[in-house]
């Protein structure tokens, strides 16, 4: 071996960068460790004082308290406790004698994902249409606007995915020879007047990639102030999408809150109830109305009736008008400063201004009303309120179903009477008086937007926001300071104003909408209201941190329990060593000594995989320990190849110190092929995939390289040093010694009967394919899952039935879920696509209501329960992973075929090939559509099967390029020799290798399918039938498939330079 003593250096200096680089994740997880350690003794502690306190309520460190007796109680102390602890360590050295931080090795060492620890990953992307409209010099500029709205209808129906091109394209359908530089060249100094639709969009398009690198460096900022230890923020380069992944956080709304809002606080001025009121409730709703009768096949309802109803609701609109204490602004002017519209407003009536009562039947019918605008209209004694910007008011149940009837063109068409009306609800609910508790009630308030669409003062006029204390109430509130120009607009806009209402609004909800009674010139204001400490950090936070250029929609989110993710990390520790000891003995009883020496070299590949995945800063996710614990498999067939090669040459007659050298110089390339067309179908699943698959992929990419590493240089190395030392080296037993040495099976002869069998087979596949379907997750269809462990055996038609009684939409007809048992009888897995298309703020918050609702009234069938795991995926995302995974694969297949033309030099081996992989692939579908619901785990269709079949055709390739590089030697040697009779021998040469391999590689993944969990159990037995049929395929599919396809084969023989030494 050349530059011995360079590979030795080479291998020294990569173990010592290895060492430091998993020192520094030990170090950190006995920091963590302690830190369990002190929570554990906070809790005892508390427990103790508890049984002798008459007190139920715990402070916590962070500030907030929770009820001791709590069923999550434990779980909210001891994490608040690990959070302080691991807060107060994070700057302080920890690692001997270097003095590194906590912090410094915490960021540095090993990345664990969170279905191993737990906690929340939310994919957002950025509304584009909302970035345009603020892009836009008026965006209510009648001939914009008409275009604008159509763009956003198509967008929402799914019609295209590429928002601009629709804007643009209807934009000029609309305009004719209009330009869109006309309406953007004023707010943006890179567009002129005169510029093309093109430059327009080109300019828009750069806009949007640089708006996301700020939106990153935001949601950064946003992210700190969770606390969590170790959180990741990653930009998606080809999706514009952003993933925040928080390890072991617990207050998923709040998450949800800070992430999704654009901070970017407006003031306004607004519209009075006593005009918007009868134009929505006389004029815009009865247009409606007679549409909904015909569809319910409802008359007209007797007078009497709707005065009933009418004097019901107005009592109760009172009653919650007289005691409203949304929160309020103070304008640092005293103590009218604080007073509502609503305080000086509850006289203020016109006698003229009276709901219709030729409409009130109609608005006031039960059945109609609450089907399809169940908002209580702002009244006194019968009239219409003035003076007051809320024009109702409605639980947050109904706010969807509002909505939706506001959007109707039959609704939306009257309230264009005034342009600049913009409907907002508030931002928080009304709070009951009596006990000081939210209830479900919101207000809906008519804003008065400017023509230009800007708000006269915004977030860009706020310099910082932090919590505070009024001097006066000793409540909290939040403080904020303008910088110079917001102190000058908003004295403006406050001269403007005076004596009037402005509603201060973020997120397109109201905060507050105070009376300003005179001029601010000081550029202070502080939001008041029923803040808790834990809303006013967040909502100064929100604003310290800076705005969003428009919201953020949140497309994918998954949530894990720290249960689970315990359970994961067992389940994926057990199945690595079991694995590991099963592949190790087996290469020990088929190799002997060789044996040992792979054994080194395959236990130093993986020190090296995790020290290079340390170093990388890679996350390891339960999928990234599959990838590894496969890397074992490729590891082995590495040294297979190259002892399968010895095993020849010493057969052949050759010593053992030449039959070593020659059998790593003929296995060189066959291990070269065989890993290159691995890596790239590798390298197309890190590029298309995300999250656990990509950390698959990263596992793969790097395990190659330290495979094809320890195969070629540190067992070499090792074999050198037992020759200098003059040790015996065997490479068989006496059981393995001849094993499948002359195999002469017929596989060319019998051919045609592997194509009958194939062909059945993949027929039989399409035709299940075809009736019964697949199984897709909800990463493919959008929608929510839920895995959930019960205390009781579940009835899963019972919990169906339960489940489907909450989950009703907003027009009255139920949602039924998809229940089905998953691992065993406590546990199940819902998918429902209830409140998909919902655009409710609260929207998540509202399906894990009726969620935890269904299970609490059914609390004694089930007992008490645990959500394992649940995830959100939209539909615009669930499309992007449909196409995106089908370009993945068909990419793959491409590359793959190319690789093999310029490899072998004939289309007949590309395509042999690539119809071998196809029918691998359709066999692996197959079986997934045959046996769906049948097999007691998750067969769904989803990223990591993806994932699974693309490394169906990376393995599959793997088999049939060594067996097509087998081929091309043994024609170079045989010219002579009838070219099918040669195609034989040369594949029976290759049976003891591909059987090793299969076998070492089969028990591998069926030690993982075994103990390593629930939730790669579908992954892992799609990868087993792809190890048994692209197997089978490499054989008797892609080699057969070349000879009938080829006239002359022989044109690929490779020179061989023949060699008798011994």
């Amino acid at each position: 071996m050349r530059n011995k003593s360079f590979f030795w250096v080479l291998t020294i200096l990569l173990v010592v960068v290895t060492i430091w680089s998993l020192s520094l994740t030990w170090v950190a997880a006995g920091v963590e460790n302690d830190a369990d350690s002190y929570a554990q003794t906070q809790y005892d502690s508390i427990k103790n004082a508890m049984a002798d306190s008459n007190d139920s309520m715990v402070l916590l460190p962070n500030g907030s308290a929770v009820n001791f007796y709590d069923k999550k109680a434990e779980d909210e102390i001891k994490y608040a406790y690990v959070d302080s602890y691991l807060k107060e360590m994070a700057e302080k050295p920890v690692y001997p004698i270097l003095g590194h931080t906590y912090k410094y090795c915490k960021e540095s060492g090993l990345n664990f994902g969170l279905d191993l620890q737990g906690g929340m990953s939310v994919t957002l992307e950025m509304s584009i249409p909302e970035f345009v409209q603020n892009k836009c010099d008026n965006y209510r500029d009648p001939e914009f606007f008409a275009a604008y709205l159509e763009a956003n209808k198509q967008w929402e129906e799914g019609k295209s995915d590429k928002y601009l091109e629709l804007f643009v394209s209807i934009f000029q359908e609309k305009n004719g020879t209009g330009k869109l530089a006309a309406h953007f060249h004023s707010n943006n100094d890179g567009i002129n007047a005169g510029d093309s639709d093109e430059k327009v969009v080109e300019y828009l398009t750069k806009q949007i990639n640089t708006a996301l690198d700020g939106v990153e460096v935001i949601l950064e900022k946003r992210v700190n102030q969770f606390g969590v230890a170790q959180p990741t923020i990653t930009k998606e380069p080809l999706t514009n999408r952003i993933t925040v992944e928080l390890p072991g956080v617990k207050d998923q709304e709040s998450v949800e809150r800070k992430l999704k809002s654009t901070a970017n606080i407006e003031f306004f001025a607004v519209h009075d109830n006593g005009e918007i009121g009868p134009l929505i409730f006389n004029q815009a709703w009865p247009q409606l109305i007679e549409k909904y009768k015909a569809e319910e096949g409802i008359a007209d309802v007797e007078e009497k009736t709707a005065d009933a109803n009418i004097e019901e609701k107005a009592d109760d609109t009172t009653k919650v008008e007289e005691n409203n204490n949304a929160p309020q602004i103070d304008l640092g002017l005293g103590d009218d400063s604080t007073k509502t519209a609503n305080d000086t407003v509850k006289t203020n009536v016109a006698e003229d201004n009276t709901i219709n009562n030729d409409s009130t039947s109609a608005i006031f019918n039960q059945k109609i009303a609450r089907k399809y605008f169940p908002l209580s209209p702002n009244l006194v004694e019968g009239k219409f309120r003035v003076g007051d910007p809320s024009v109702g008011y409605a639980s947050y149940k109904d706010t969807a179903k509002i909505n939706k009837s506001l959007k109707d063109p039959a609704m939306a068409d009257i309230l264009m009477e005034y342009p600049n009306l913009k409907l907002m609800w508030s931002a928080k609910p009304y709070y009951d008086p009596k006990t000081n508790q939210p209830t479900e009630i919101h207000m809906l308030y008519a804003i008065k937007i400017p023509e230009d669409g800007r708000a006269e003062v915004s977030g860009k006029d706020i310099d910082k926001a932090y919590k505070d204390y009024d001097q006066r109430t000793g409540s909290i509130i939040v403080s904020m300071k303008m910088n110079g120009t917001g102190t000058d607009n908003w004295a403006a806009m406050t001269e403007k104003y005076v004596d009037k209402i402005v509603a201060i609004t973020m997120d397109n909800m109201v905060w507050s909408a105070p009376t300003v009674n005179e001029i601010m010139t000081t550029g202070s204001s502080q939001i008041s209201g029923n803040f808790t400490n834990e809303e006013a950090d967040e909502l100064a936070g929100l604003l310290s941190a800076g705005a969003l250029p428009a919201p953020m929609i949140i497309v994918d989110q998954s949530v894990v329990g720290a249960t689970l993710g315990a359970d994961n990390v067992n389940s994926g520790i057990w199945s690595f060593i079991i694995a590991l000891l099963m592949v190790l003995a087996y290469m020990i009883f088929y190799y002997a000594r060789a044996g040992v020496v792979a054994n080194v070299a395959l236990v130093t590949n993986i020190f090296l995989i995790f020290g290079a995945l340390a170093s990388f800063k890679a996350v390891l996710t339960l999928p990234g320990i599959a990838g590894i614990v496969l890397t074992i498999g490729m590891s082995v067939d590495a040294n297979v190849l190259i002892f399968e090669r010895i095993r020849e040459e010493l057969r052949g007659g050759k010593g053992v110190k030449l039959a070593i050298k020659d059998g790593y110089q003929k296995a060189l390339a066959a291990i070269l092929d065989a890993n290159i067309t691995t890596l790239l179908t590798a390298i197309v699943l890190k590029v298309f995939g995300s999250g656990p698959i990509e950390s698959f992929a990263t596992s793969l990419i790097i395990g190659i390289f330290t495979s094809v590493f320890a195969a070629l240089v540190i067992t070499r190395l090792i074999f050198i040093e037992m020759f200098d030392k003059k040790k015996e080296i065997t490479f068989s037993t006496k059981m393995t010694r001849n094993f499948l040495t002359n195999a002469n099976y017929a596989f060319i002869k019998k051919r045609k009967i592997f194509y009958i069998v194939s062909g059945l087979v993949v027929a039989g596949g399409i035709a299940s394919l075809a009736t019964r379907g697949l199984d897709y997750g909800v990463e493919f269809t959008g929608g929510r899952t839920y895995q959930i462990e019960f205390e009781n055996e579940v009835d899963y038609q019972k919990l169906k039935v339960a489940i489907g009684d909450e989950f009703v939409d907003q027009d009255g007809n139920r949602v039924e879920p998809e229940v089905k048992q998953i691992n065993n009888k406590f546990t199940a897995l819902i998918k429902t696509k209830f409140m998909e298309n919902s655009t409710a703020p609260d929207v998540d918050s509202l399906v894990n209501t009726a969620l935890s609702t269904a299970l609490e009234k059914n609390k004694a069938d089930f007992g008490d329960y645990e959500i394992l795991e649940q995830r959100k995926i939209s539909p615009s995302i669930s499309n992007s992973l449909r196409t995106s995974s089908v370009w993945a694969v068909v990419i793959s297949l491409i590359i793959i075929f190319l690789y093999i033309l310029i490899r072998f030099r004939k289309p007949q081996f590309g395509v042999g090939a690539l119809l071998a992989m196809a029918h691998d692939v359709i066999v692996v579908l197959a079986i997934f559509s045959i046996f769906k619901g049948i097999m007691p785990f998750s067969m769904e269709i989803n990223q990591a099967f993806i994932a699974a079949i693309l490394t169906v055709v990376g393995y599959s390739i793997n088999d049939t390029v060594v067996v097509f590089d087998r081929i091309r030697e043994y024609i170079g040697l045989h010219k002579r020799t009838d070219e099918k009779e040669v195609v034989n021998n040369a594949l029976n040469s290759t049976l003891s290798r591909t059987i090793n391999t299969s076998v070492s590689t089969f028990i591998v993944l069926l030690m993982i399918f075994i103990f390593g969990g629930e939730s790669i159990r579908g992954f892992i037995f799609a990868l087993m039938i792809g190890v048994v049929v692209g197997t089978y395929s490499s054989l008797c599919v892609a080699t057969p498939l070349v000879i009938d396809l080829s006239r002359n084969i022989k044109s690929i023989a490779k020179p061989v330079k023949r060699e008798e030494s011994k």
